[in-house]
């Protein structure tokens, strides 16, 4: 009993003195997936998501609303995406009292869907008007990494640490939107998000760490596992996005176009419950449940954008989009507020994204339907503590029209060197990796 008693006095010590490595190495819920943005369709993706100032199908709801006027017939369009993610980590030798750091490469592979519309034009005052209902989903929070560690307190601890993390779900939103042609060349489009976890699922997104401990404490041998759940759920809140598209100028077949689209920022309201359990060489300790709830402030965003179609055939886009994620942080209901980005303080600067897309169409037109090849290159920046990080991309796509319907598909290809592991709660960096693909299918009436 007394060398019981020992062991256990002894672990107040022990917890003083590594509390730096496992701040820094990011254990219990520290550890984080970053929110990502969702970009809607397989023709917009195709060209690289330089889509504000085309906008000319049932996505127009997302991209720009006022694009929503273009629509000649009533369509229904179902868009899906298979997602597969590849980092490569490259962490730090050692992290304070931390040694032999390994974290394990990271590759997620899922499918979802991505875009579900309904949309209806017909004529007010002899002006061209629009109706649609639209989904889509808006942020992706999946992640899947295992890492290990060694910690070492002479002659107190030798701690080998094992853990897993994985992050899962997403932020969708119900949208319906309305378009009208004000005059002849211009356009106005409003659409109103609608976000909740109630559509397909009792939650937005979940995040499960599993941690396994082995060593010896003052010298005897101890085993201990950790597991915590926590679930986000009740995500509520509601945004508007606003659009205009302008037909600039005109001449034969040339046409130039321009598009601008606000959207609003807005506070959403979700409780954080969280369940954890350990046990210490088989002596299970009471499990900690605990229920937070939320206010999040997400960021608003104002794009701009230019379409030229050079012929019926060759068309040219260019977009840039600016982020204010410097406002992005969340409240508890005890008036704390932090950064939703590993947790960190509000005091940290989240610096605002600029974001640069360029994509091009061309099509072949046949007797009876028109094949399209589609590409783009962007420069796309996710939030990061402090500066931005740099991600890079390109997409290649295609698709076929026929009378009655359109089937079309993309792929993209997104990449980014040493991002700061920080963002995650952990410790060095890592390389990304990131393959999309997008199949849709519009059918019109």
């Amino acid at each position: 009993m007394r060398l019981k008693h020992s062991i256990f006095m002894c672990i107040p010590i022990l917890i003083l003195s590594a509390q730096a490595s496992f701040a820094q190495l990011g254990s219990g819920n520290q550890i984080s997936a970053v929110p990502l943005p969702v970009g809607s369709g397989a023709r917009a993706l195709g060209m690289g998501g330089a889509f504000i100032a085309v906008a000319d199908d049932a996505t127009a709801a997302s991209w720009n609303p006022g694009g929503l006027t273009q629509l000649e017939r009533p369509e229904f369009s179902l868009v899906g995406f298979f997602l597969s993610t590849q980092q490569d980590f490259d962490p730090s030798d050692s992290v304070g009292q931390s040694t032999g750091f390994t974290l394990d490469n990271e590759s997620v592979s899922r499918g979802d869907l991505n875009y579900a519309s309904v949309a209806y034009p017909f004529k007010v005052f002899g002006k061209n008007l629009v109706a649609a209902l639209n989904y889509q989903q808006k942020y992706d929070f999946h992640m899947d990494v295992d890492f290990s560690f060694k910690v070492e307190v002479p002659p107190i601890l030798s701690r080998n640490a094992d853990v897993d993390f994985e992050s899962k779900g997403g932020i969708g939103a119900l949208t319906p939107a309305i378009a009208m042609q004000v005059i002849p060349k211009l356009s106005i489009g409003v659409a109103v998000n609608f976000y909740t976890d109630e559509f397909f699922g009792d939650f937005a997104w979940k995040e499960k760490t599993r941690r396994v401990d082995s060593g010896t404490l003052v010298g005897f041998p101890f085993t201990e596992t950790f597991n915590e759940d926590i679930t986000f759920k009740n995500f509520q809140a509601v945004n508007v996005t606003t659009g205009i598209l302008w037909d600039v100028w005109e001449k034969e077949e040339k046409h130039l176009t321009f598009g601008a689209v606000y959207h609003s920022p807005y506070t959403a309201d979700v409780d954080r419950v969280s369940d954890d359990r350990s046990v210490f060489d088989g002596q299970q300790s009471p499990p900690n449940h605990e229920r937070v709830h939320l206010e999040i402030d997400y960021p608003m965003s104002f794009g701009a954008g230019l379409g030229f179609r050079c012929n019926d055939a060759l068309s040219f886009s260019l977009d840039v989009t600016w982020t204010d994620w410097s406002e992005f942080q969340q409240e508890d209901e005890n008036g704390v507020k932090t950064r939703p980005i590993a947790g960190a303080s509000a005091d940290r600067d989240i610096d605002d994204t600029y974001a640069v897309r360029f994509g091009t169409e061309y099509l072949i037109f046949r007797q009876k339907m028109i094949s399209a090849v589609r590409g783009g290159l962007f420069y796309e920046p996710r939030p990061s503590l402090d500066d931005p990080t740099d991600v890079y991309g390109f997409s290649v796509g295609s698709g076929i029209t026929f009378k009655r319907f359109s089937i079309d598909a993309a792929y993209q290809f997104r990449w980014a060197d040493d991002v700061d592991g920080e963002d995650f709660g952990l410790p060095g960096t890592f390389d990304l990796n990131e393959h999309l693909f997008l199949a849709s299918v519009i059918v019109y009436f």
